[in-house]
């Protein structure tokens, strides 16, 4: 009873930090005490600490003693490697979900779940709020991959996408952002649709949303 706030102040904590990270607020260039981040955040200091702690055990940060924390740096040799594991294992999760879309009562529960989640998504993109964009987005795919493959296979996919950077400004990617959350709507519709083939296909392009944004588009 008396830990629960904190593990609750941790976990916001890490939402927080970790958005910040992927949407390239966080330089990696730059060291950030624990005390710096937790008044920029106007939190208290125990939960960001716990928290940068765990992005440590991730590989997402890393410590400097003495000092505080700075994140692992991440190539665009990285980001490609990072995008084609997330795709290994989102292809899968879907096909898997588009099989069992007509014969599943619970596949359709998973299924309103995640048209929910895409539509929060597309929401949050049409506001220009980025933090709820990549909130939104974060809950999509875990749930995608935990519908489709177990909790496991979320757990990796998450670990990697929460090491993706966007390598633009902000300004530069609101058109990539908007696209990229309408088409998890799109995708959704075609896994109720059991059409297999595209939804993995727009998957795939879908998680190379990190790479769109880290290059103009042909």
């Amino acid at each position: 009873m008396v830990r629960a706030p904190v593990a609750s102040l941790r976990e916001q904590a890490l939402a927080i930090i970790r958005d910040a990270i992927t949407a390239g607020e966080l330089d990696e260039d730059r060291i950030y005490s624990a005390a710096g981040l937790a008044k920029q955040l106007g939190m208290s200091l125990s939960p960001v600490r716990e928290a940068m702690m765990a992005l440590v055990t991730e590989g997402t940060v890393e410590a400097v003693p003495n000092r505080g924390f700075r994140l692992v740096p991440v190539t665009q040799a990285d980001l490609e490697e990072i995008t084609h594991v997330r795709v290994l294992l989102a292809v899968p999760a879907v096909r898997q979900l588009c099989e069992q879309a007509a014969v599943s009562p619970e596949t359709s529960a998973q299924i309103e779940q995640l048209r929910a989640q895409a539509a929060a998504t597309v929401d949050a993109a049409e506001t220009g709020n980025m933090t709820a964009f990549f909130t939104h987005d974060r809950r999509f795919h875990e749930a995608l991959l935990e519908f489709g493959l177990g909790r496991r296979a979320a757990e990796i996919s998450l670990r990697l996408r929460d090491q993706s950077r966007i390598f633009q400004p902000t300004g530069a990617v609101d058109a990539v952002i908007l696209a990229s959350a309408q088409e998890l709507m799109a995708l959704v519709d075609l896994i109720e649709k059991g059409r297999a083939d595209e939804a993995a296909e727009l998957v795939t392009r879908n998680l190379y949303f990190f790479k769109r944004t880290g290059q103009a588009e042909t």
